[in-house]
């Protein structure tokens, strides 16, 4: 009997499966829904294994002898993620060697020749007109009109812009750029700045991502926070980094005319590595100008931006070296502008902040074309002296908060600003605006609050709105503000009564139309605006 029970019970511990093992593994690679980790069978993972990464539990699809993949699901794992998976040792499927395949002599003849269906087909021909490379050109058309009226006259002001990009040789990066754009005016404070015709690009470029490159012409942008130059930029690209050179004319600040009276030169180095998790972007650019054969700008400027999954980080900031004795008060050296935006969005909500301070521009150039009192605050003088002087230190100072959530029939957005202004006195204001809207079906009703305070005066307002889907190309919404204005120097509030209509009609996929009517009457003015807004782009 004893003989027995012992029998029995060596022979339950032989059948009995081996204890389950804890195994750390670890993400190597992640490819669209799948993952990929450092262990497989032989470590005594198989298929249908469940594996847990922290909160999430992942399902093994497939495996090798030294890896296996599991299938994500919507859930999110990086590289480097580990987890633990409970294996038992040796239960892992034994790998079947299949036979060899059958040599590709063994199918010769199993299938007869085909007939080319081009042999016994004979289609009519049909005239397909002038062929054209396809994406070699781009081109956008928009024209703008806008028209005033109140008690002082009427005045208006149009303007037809074409913006071009046209390949010039399919076996070579050349191409060329064009944005002119066609005016008129009817009236205005300044008639050196109405001309007729304004080129913001005009150039020939050659070169691509990967490779060096060169501008030349009318240059939209010089560098990254540099705006038109007509002359030659030219850049080479390593890996993540860029280094580019630039020098030429500046364009007429107010009409865009061609001045040989001012040139502008410096370098750009740029960092962009869009493989990394935020995605950093980074640009430094030292330049200088001269006006009339003296040296006039010293600046340098830096703009940079990150993003990962929701979150969003912008800035940018600009320091100045000025001459001793320069007409505007500056120090040597002064930070003349900075900023930086942070956002977070996800799922229907954002929220975010932005932090601006900014100093007058201030150069020969601009003080040759634009009146003294533009650049700086101005202030009488001590004793005989009739001209008044920069007190400098001007600067302007703003925050802001902004948040909003969506929802498939509401949406509401907030936003929030504090500013400072420092000139010949130190000022303050502040604002707030919050607006919502709800949906039913094509229709929808807007609302919304405002209100603020500077030194001169303080407002409140509000909007009330409906609008309409007509159909699926035309948009129609119309909103009525009235708004209680209080100067600082008035005996009371003034009522002033504003209403605002937006059409927005898609005439086609390559041709948009908006037009926006505004009118507001009380005892502080009387005025109607008319905006429109027309983009065409025949081509990609």
């Amino acid at each position: 009997m004893r003989r027995t029970l012992i029998a029995a019970i060596v022979v339950a511990g032989a059948v009995r499966p081996a204890a389950a093992e804890r195994l750390a593994v670890q993400v190597v690679e992640v490819a669209g829904e799948s993952a990929y980790l450092d262990h497989g069978r032989a470590a005594g993972i198989v298929r249908g294994m469940k594996i847990r990464f922290g909160n999430v539990v992942v399902t093994v699809v497939e495996t090798t002898e030294k890896t296996a993949a599991v299938e994500l699901g919507g859930a999110k794992l990086a590289v480097g993620a580990t987890g633990i998976a409970e294996v038992t040792p040796g239960a892992a499927s034994v790998v079947k060697t299949l036979p060899p395949p059958r040599p590709a002599e063994a199918f010769r003849g199993a299938w007869p020749d085909l007939a080319v269906p081009a042999a016994s087909q004979s289609p009519a021909r049909v005239p397909l007109g002038s062929g054209r490379a396809p994406g070699r050109a781009h081109v956008a058309v928009i024209g703008h009109a806008f028209a005033t009226a109140d008690r002082t006259g009427v005045a208006g002001q149009g303007e037809l812009r074409a913006i071009a990009s046209y390949d010039l040789s399919t076996e070579r990066p050349l191409a060329a750029d064009v944005d002119v754009a066609a005016r008129g005016f009817t009236a205005g404070a300044n008639g050196g700045a109405r001309v007729p015709l304004f080129v913001r690009a005009a150039q020939v470029r050659y070169g691509g991502a990967d490779a060096p490159d060169l501008a030349l012409g009318r240059l939209r942008y010089a560098a990254s926070s540099l705006g038109m130059l007509d002359g030659v930029r030219a850049g080479v690209r390593w890996s993540s980094f860029e280094v580019a050179a630039f020098g030429g004319i500046v364009p007429d600040p107010v009409s865009g005319k061609p001045d040989t009276g001012a040139s502008r030169f410096g370098a750009e180095v740029g960092y962009d590595d869009a493989t990394s998790a935020w995605q950093p972007r980074v640009a430094l650019t030292g330049y200088g100008s001269t006006w009339d054969g003296e040296l006039d700008e010293r600046r340098l400027a830096m703009t940079a931006s990150a993003r990962r999954a929701s979150v969003s980080v912008d800035g940018w900031a600009e320091a100045q070296m000025f001459a001793a004795g320069n007409p505007w008060g500056a120090r040597s050296l002064e930070l003349t502008g900075a900023g930086a935006t942070a956002q977070w969005r996800r799922r229907g909500l954002h929220a975010g902040a932005d932090l601006t301070f900014l100093r007058p521009e201030r150069s020969l150039r601009l003080a040759a074309a634009l009146p003294a009192e533009w650049l700086c605050t101005r202030a009488p003088q001590p004793g005989d002296v009739p001209d008044e002087a920069c007190t400098g230190g001007d600067s302007w100072a703003s925050a802001s908060l902004f948040a909003g959530a969506r929802g498939a029939r509401w949406s509401l957005d907030a936003i929030g600003s504090v500013g400072r202004t420092n000139g010949v006195m130190t000022s303050y204001d502040s604002s707030g605006y919050l607006a919502g809207e709800l949906r039913f079906g094509p229709r929808r009703v807007l609302a919304g609050i405002s209100g603020g305070r500077a030194s001169f005066a303080s407002w409140t307002a509000a909007h009330l709105g409906l609008g309409v889907v007509l159909s699926r190309t035309l948009d129609l919404a119309a909103r009525y503000r009235p708004e209680l204005l209080d100067y600082a120097a008035s005996t009371g509030p003034a009522l002033q009564h504003g209403a605002v209509i937006d059409l927005h009609y898609a005439i086609s996929a390559a041709l948009d139309l908006g037009v926006s009517a505004a009118g507001t009457l009380g005892s502080d003015r009387d005025a109607a605006a008319l905006l429109t807004t027309v983009a065409w782009r025949p081509l990609p």
